[in-house]
């Protein structure tokens, strides 16, 4: 009984000393605190994009259904394609037409309309025949099409990835991995075309052909209400949305809050209650970043950090003998952080210095160093450093200073020896041959 006492001991001085630490690294980013659940999805990525600051990510590792991403990269190509001929009109085909299935805007043959409003088709309302009918415009066929589709995943660094079509219709030789989807998402976050085309609530396209105008709404429930009521975000910026029955619900979007930009994957989603959870998990995670994230002040542009003494300064010394100048941020320190940091305590800087004199001439945006902020043990901001003014140069200094590193430089010593040795060397030759003519001539006058 002793002994069994005594295991019980050791197990709950374990679970005493165990269950805090795993609390701590439970919560051990303040980033963190508060995270909505992810458990509705397969796959998540939460990010901002101007510190590059990981806040919430979730991944089996594996290969996923690429879904409705796979439209990211067919609205990619397209807009690269028609970049300078947006209003190219495209005359729809029943080839063009005839491997779509599933979302459509009703394209038939015969109907003509532009290349852009046919990207607005895939990239808004999420249609599948729109993105048939771009595929054949921009590569002549289909597979032509897939083809640039994979060419192109692997030129941006997606190693991962096999496209079988430009729409994300389910096929069980299709797979891409979230990692790779980030590198996509992040391309259509750079793309200003991207972003405005999948940011639209609506749009309303006209035929060339008189065929009565057909009015789209956007598939992101993030932008528009009109698939799915309630997630609506003011700050939700683009990318795509859909469903499939191997991909399961899916939103990709980048969000803007004040002056920050974020990359929000929800991806392998399910419904609950009525509730599709990829567009609940990216709604919550967008509000969590409203109420708790952001960029703040860490330190003033123009802070005095330290004075460096300049050689070769025109102006005159100081009281120690040397000319100094005062040294400053060069622009206002701020750092993407929880917004209820106590930046007084919570954040600590420590500067650096490219030498420790400075040598004049300087202008007053001369970098010489640079300070770093540090929360949680990690850099959140780095300023430069600059001298204060304008500093000119003494110039007739700086010519004594280089004529006396000359004459006490190796190499002009190593001439002056080189030259002493070469002129003894000549004088005692020509000394010798002087003895020697001179003997000569005493010898000769004495037979």
């Amino acid at each position: 009984m002793k002994r069994i006492s005594v295991r019980i001991t050791c197990l709950l001085l374990v679970l005493f000393l165990i269950i805090p630490s795993l609390a701590a690294n439970a919560s051990a980013s303040a980033y963190s605190d508060g995270l909505p659940d992810l458990s509705g999805a397969e796959s998540v990525y939460f990010a901002n994009l101007d510190s590059g600051k990981l806040l919430a990510k979730k991944d089996a590792g594996g290969r996923i259904a690429p879904a409705s991403t796979v439209k990211i990269m067919t609205g990619l190509i397209a807009i690269e394609h028609f970049k300078d001929s947006p209003d190219s009109l495209v005359t729809v085909t029943d080839a063009m037409l005839s491997a779509a299935s599933g979302t459509s805007m009703r394209l038939a043959a015969g109907d003509v309309l532009t290349a852009y409003d046919l990207i607005y088709g895939v990239l808004c309302g999420g249609f599948n025949d729109a993105a048939h009918v771009l595929a054949h415009a921009v590569s002549g066929s289909a597979g032509a099409f897939v083809k640039l589709m994979n060419d192109t995943a692997k030129e941006l660094g997606m190693t991962d990835t096999n496209y079988v079509n430009p729409t994300g219709y389910d096929s069980s030789a299709a797979y891409t991995t979230l990692n790779d989807v980030v590198i996509l998402a992040k391309n259509a976050a750079e793309n200003e075309t991207y972003i405005e085309i999948s940011s639209a609530p609506s749009k309303r396209v006209s035929f060339e052909n008189g065929k009565e105008d057909f009015l789209m709404n956007n598939r992101n429930a993030l932008i528009s209400s009109y698939y799915a009521y309630g997630y609506v975000s003011r700050y939700a910026n683009g990318i795509i949305a859909g469903m499939t029955d191997l991909g399961g619900y899916c939103v990709i979007t980048a969000p803007k809050i004040n002056d920050a930009s974020y990359l929000c994957i929800v991806m392998g989603a399910g419904e609950q209650d009525g509730n599709i959870l990829s567009f609940d998990i990216a709604y919550k995670l967008i509000s969590y970043a409203q109420s708790n994230l952001g960029f703040l002040s860490l330190m003033d542009a123009e802070t005095k950090i330290c004075e460096l003494p300049v050689d070769f300064a025109l102006e005159g010394s100081d009281d120690d003998g040397e000319y100094k100048v005062s040294v400053y941020t060069a622009a206002e320190a701020k750092a993407f952080l929880p917004i209820y940091t106590d930046t007084e305590s919570e954040i600590t800087y420590k500067y650096y210095l490219y030498s420790e004199r400075l040598t004049a001439p300087l202008t007053s945006d001369t970098w010489v160093g640079g300070i770093d902020f540090y929360f949680e043990g990690e850099i959140v901001a780095t300023v430069p450093l600059v001298v204060g003014k304008d500093v000119d140069a003494n110039t007739f200094a700086i010519s004594m200073d280089k004529a006396k590193k000359f004459i006490t430089s190796r190499t002009f010593i190593i001439s002056v020896v080189s030259f002493a040795v070469l002129f003894g060397i000549w004088f005692y030759f020509f000394d010798y041959k002087a003895r020697r003519r001179k003997a000569n001539r005493i010898r000769y006058r004495n037979y």
